[in-house]
């Protein structure tokens, strides 16, 4: 078999690329970009996305030969490097990770690296952001598409030498002659690569050869960012765009039987008020007007059977459903509970677009692009062929925009609006119409007599509630359950914590148990009202995160975590930088949680709206995070989410160290504590 691909061998890389999902290697051929020798004028005052068309040129424009040897990478000739992100950037650095592996393979030096945010496209298969997959699947893909154009450069300059290539080396952006003495620019050389064929198994580099990968570095995003300069869903703008905010009714599952939008429509701003299924549209010049219109409208609410739902009574009945804790014989048992959550991201939820010549283009921080297009053309009516998704920066997702419904919202005002729109949600909308982590009751229980790991069952198996994927989703009860549940045993065996879990545990387990528990002093004396916690959890099985939990409680009951030791195997880290700030953002995520924030349910409506009844963790709130990272020859194993199932576990056990009362729910709250 010839070692290259072609078109027609193409699909049969698939099975390469994690379970199918993927294509990995991809002649794309090549293209020339046109680009301007002058700074362009922006036909708007407000900033623009990378992909509207509101430029235009001032200066006789200069053809640039870009060469795309894979759908993951262009080479362009001046040798930059412009890596194609096909998951969604919301913070946690994929793109950062994804490109090093890219540029190292690559032997392009980091300073000449460009990143680029591919939109919704069936090459790259599943575009999905969420599972902290992203790294660990792509891992080895990306490095071969790196591989394959630093061998097709390597033999491009041999030809131009007439050499052997396997004698040609690369460095920083060029290939080395055998003699060590000449040397060419990759941009010199991306013309004759580009008319090669592209190697199928390219060797990659030896672990020793990297200069990129395993290093720290920042995010590429984080100067734009720092800057006020980075795209974000809610810095689209368009030509001619209007915004507008829906009603939606406040009981869950209903909708608007009239309204009356006399008092809307006189508000100045507002161009256009309807019926957008079960909610009513306002559609202003600007967000403003928007609002004020929304909260003019007179609406008479449907509001439907679920205008009961109480989160409380479901709470009880799940708890009266199982066995009272003590009452069996021989077990040691106990119930958790954790309530339903809201995600809360920064940005709120939002979208544009813009149906034009047939098309519908939409611009959606979206954790799963191929859901929106889906969706939208089944919305719209329109061929999937016909709607294009381009996907700006996310200001934070944390499993909330693996919905799409905010996206649809987008397609189906702008098609009645007849003008490009962009759809906002305030934070209260966002609060109150989230889609939330589940309320779980758990119920653990072991033998008495001797150490086991419990067994863990979770009620309720299902509410009306609207629920969906929540930062580690259900991992995060069940390793409150699971390690609270060790805390206990070792209590009532009498039993060291930390010698208990190393005898329930082995492994890599074992080992960033010991490693966290070292660096934190564990056994050393603690003062009077302070105590230490230790929880470990390996979400979905992957990567092994243990955490020793320090804090205070002081006579009112408040709790404060002081500092978070954690220790943590992740396979090999791509960017040790990247993996201690998901500790820290998991954090950060894990304690507003743990000792903050809750969602209630009463008569079929949020009782919380804004960050002042559901209030997340705060900046002189931080405890100071120390995280040590395992040396490991295996593959990446993803860190996303995976900082956050511990933390809860940690904390309780900590204070249960520092007061000895047991809190088996979250969050804990000072009239828990207080003496």
């Amino acid at each position: 078999m010839k070692n290259q691909l072609d078109r027609r061998n193409f699909i049969k890389m698939a099975g390469l690329a994690g379970g199918g999902l993927v294509l990995a290697v991809y002649l794309d051929g090549c293209t020339k970009v046109t680009q301007e020798t002058a700074t362009p004028t922006i036909a708007t005052d407000t900033p623009v996305h990378p992909t509207a068309t509101v430029v235009t040129a001032t200066s006789t424009p200069v053809q640039q030969f870009d060469w795309a040897p894979s759908i993951y990478l262009r080479l362009d000739e001046t040798g930059m490097l412009t890596v194609i992100a096909f998951r969604s950037e919301m913070g946690q650095g994929i793109r950062t990770a994804l490109a090093m592996l890219i540029a190292d393979e690559l032997d392009v030096e980091w300073e000449n690296v460009r990143i680029e945010q591919a939109p919704a496209d069936i090459r790259y298969g599943d575009q999905v952001t969420g599972g902290s997959v992203s790294v660990s699947s792509y891992y080895s893909v990306t490095r071969q598409a790196g591989a394959a154009a630093r061998q097709m450069l390597i033999q491009a300059a041999a030809q131009a030498w007439n050499v052997d290539p396997t004698q040609c080396q690369t460095e920083a952006g060029f290939v080395i002659h055998p003699d060590g003495q000449q040397k060419k620019a990759y941009g010199d050389l991306v013309k004759t690569a580009s008319q090669l064929e592209v190697p199928i198994s390219p060797p990659l580099k030896d672990k020793s050869q990297w200069k990129i990968i395993g290093q720290g570095v920042g995010h590429w995003d984080a100067p734009q960012i720092v800057t006020g300069k980075a795209v974000y869903g809610l810095d689209v703008r368009l030509p001619g765009m209007l915004f507008a905010v829906l009603a939606r009714c406040p009981v869950i599952g209903g909708k608007p039987s009239s309204y009356d939008d006399t008092a809307a429509m006189a508000v100045p701003g507002v161009r256009q008020i309807f019926q957008v299924r079960d909610k009513i549209a306002v559609v202003a010049d600007h967000t403003w007007a928007a609002i004020q219109g929304r909260a003019a409208l007179v609406i008479q609410w449907a509001e439907g059977k679920l205008h009961t739902l109480d989160s409380e009574t479901i709470r009880k009945n799940a708890v009266e459903s199982l066995p009272k804790p003590g009452s069996q014989e021989g077990w040691l048992d106990a119930i958790y509970e954790m309530p339903f959550e809201a995600h809360a991201t920064m940005e709120p939820m939002n979208s544009t677009a813009y149906i034009h010549d047939g098309i519908c283009e939409v611009w959606a921080p979206t954790q799963d692009p191929h859901a929106v297009w889906s969706q939208v053309a089944f919305a719209l009516g329109l061929p999937q062929e016909n709607v294009i998704i381009h996907v700006p920066l996310i200001g934070g997702g944390f499993g909330r925009r693996i919905k799409v419904d905010y996206a649809v919202e987008a397609a189906l005002v702008a098609k009645q609006a007849g003008a490009p729109v962009q759809v906002i949600w305030t934070r209260d909308d966002d609060i109150q119409h989230d889609t939330y982590h589940p309320l779980a009751i758990q119920y653990a229980r072991a033998p008495s007599d001797q150490a086991r790991m419990p067994v863990i069952s979770v009620l309720p198996r299902s509410t009306d509630v609207p629920t969906g994927p929540w930062r580690s989703v259900g991992n995060v009860p069940t390793a409150y359950a699971t390690e609270c549940f060790v805390d206990e045993m070792a209590a009532y065996l009498k039993r060291d914590p930390l010698d208990l879990h190393l005898e329930l545990y082995s492994g890599p387990a074992a080992q960033v148990i010991k490693l966290a528990a070292e660096k934190a002093g564990w056994g050393e004396p603690m003062p009077k009202g302070a105590g230490r916690g230790l929880a470990y959890f390996a979400t979905w099985g992957a990567t092994h995160v243990a955490y020793v939990a320090e804090v205070s409680v002081d006579a009112s009951g408040k709790v404060r975590v002081e500092r978070v030791v954690a220790a943590v195997d992740c396979g090999q880290a791509v960017n040790p930088d990247n993996i201690r700030a998901q500790i820290e953002g998991g954090t950060a995520f894990g304690l507003t949680a743990t000792l903050k924030a809750e969602i209630t349910i009463k008569d079929g409506r949020t009782e919380q709206s804004n960050f002042h009844d559901y209030p997340l963790l705060c900046i002189d709130e931080m405890p100071l995070v120390e995280v040590y990272i395992v040396d490991s020859e295996k593959e990446p194993t993803g860190m996303g989410e995976m900082g956050v199932p511990p933390l809860a576990p940690a904390v309780a056990n900590a204070v249960f160290a520092a007061t000895g009362k047991r809190i088996r729910h979250i969050p804990i709250k000072p009239e828990d504590l207080k003496d």
